[in-house]
C-alpha cells in the first residue's frame, strides 16, 4: 500500500487493512482478523483504461519484487480486480480491487513508515451498516465483526452515515435477514475462519442489536453512540448547532424591534415637551 501510495497512484484505500489501522489506533486488540485482500477508490480525475492501470500498479511494485495481474476490467458496478504474485516463486502474495465510484471521505493513515490515504471511520461503518441491512450479511458475516470492534472504539453519528448514504446514492435494505433470519446468520459467522478469539455470537448479536436499532427502525433523530453505556443518546453537538441560527435570528428581531420603537418613543416625548 506505501508503495502505491509512494508512485502518486490516485487511489483512497478502504476494506480490512484499514478496519485494522483504525482498531489499532484505538486501541482496540480484542481479536484479530487475517486478511489477505487489499480494497481500494480510484480517487483520480478519470479512470485509466486497465492497461495503463496494470501498469501503474506494476510500476509501483516493482521495488518489492512483485506483479500485478488484472483477472477482472472494471465496469459500471464492477471493481478492476487483480492477483499479486511473488515474481521469485509466482506464488499468490495477495489481492487487490479498485473500484471507479465517485470519491470518498478519506484521511491520512500511517504504519510504520508507511503513509496513504484511507477512507475514515463513518465510511467504513457506513459500508457495513449498508451490508447487513441486506442479504448480502450472511456473505458479508465479517462485518458483524468490524461493525461489533468499530463501535467499542470510535465515535458513531447517525446524521454522519446517512450524509454518506445519500451522498453515494445508497439503497439501504429492510434488515430482515438480521432481524428474522438469526439462525442461518449464526450458521454465517460460526464459519468464519481466520478470526482470533472471535466473540460468541449471541454477544455479537446482542450489542449489534442495540447499536443498529436506530437504522432498523429509521429513526430521524440525531443521535450519537455512546460506547460505555452500550446505548444510544441525543447528539447534543448537533443540536446546539440547531439552535445557534434561532438564538441569532432572535437576537437580530429583538434589535430591529428596539429600532423600530426609538422613533416612535422619542416622537412621542418631543410631543409631550411641546405640550407642556
Amino acid at each position: 500500500m506505501g508503495a502505491i501510495a509512494n508512485s502518486d497512484v490516485p487511489v483512497i484505500y478502504k476494506g480490512a487493512l484499514v478496519t485494522k489501522l483504525i482498531l489499532q489506533e484505538n486501541q482496540f486488540d480484542d481479536f484479530v482478523r487475517e486478511t489477505r485482500d487489499i480494497d481500494a477508490s480510484w480517487a483520480g480525475a478519470n479512470p485509466p483504461p486497465m492497461e495503463e492501470l496494470t501498469d501503474m500498479l506494476n510500476r509501483a511494485l516493482a521495488g518489492l519484487n512483485l506483479k500485478a495481474v488484472a483477472v477482472r476490467e472494471y465496469g459500471e458496478k464492477m471493481s478492476a480486480s487483480y492477483d499479486i504474485f511473488d515474481v521469485s516463486n509466482n506464488e499468490l502474495s495477495m489481492t487487490i480491487d479498485i473500484d471507479m465510484r465517485a470519491s470518498v471521505d478519506s484521511r491520512v493513515y500511517q504504519f510504520g513508515n508507511v503513509t496513504f490515504q484511507g477512507v475514515t471511520p463513518d465510511n467504513v461503518i457506513g459500508d457495513k451498516i449498508s451490508a447487513v441491512s441486506s442479504d448480502k450479511v450472511f456473505r458479508r458475516a465479517k462485518d458483524l465483526i468490524d461493525i461489533y470492534a468499530l463501535a467499542h472504539c470510535v465515535t458513531v453519528k447517525t446524521d454522519n452515515i446517512r450524509r454518506i448514504w445519500k451522498r453515494e446514492n445508497r439503497v439501504i435494505g429492510d434488515f430482515n435477514a438480521f432481524t428474522n433470519r438469526q439462525d442461518d446468520l449464526r450458521h454465517s459467522y460460526e464459519k468464519l475462519r481466520r478470526i482470533s478469539a472471535k466473540p460468541e455470537f449471541d454477544v455479537i448479536y446482542g450489542y449489534l442489536a442495540k447499536f443498529l436499532a436506530p437504522f432498523v427502525e429509521a429513526r430521524a433523530a440525531s443521535l450519537v453512540w455512546n460506547s460505555g453505556d452500550k446505548g444510544w443518546v441525543d447528539d447534543q453537538s448537533r443540536e446546539l448547532a440547531a439552535s445557534e441560527p434561532e438564538t441569532f435570528l432572535g437576537e437580530i428581531r429583538e434589535a430591529k424591534r428596539i429600532a423600530d420603537e426609538t422613533p416612535q418613543k422619542e416622537s412621542y416625548r418631543k410631543k409631550n415637551e411641546i405640550d407642556l
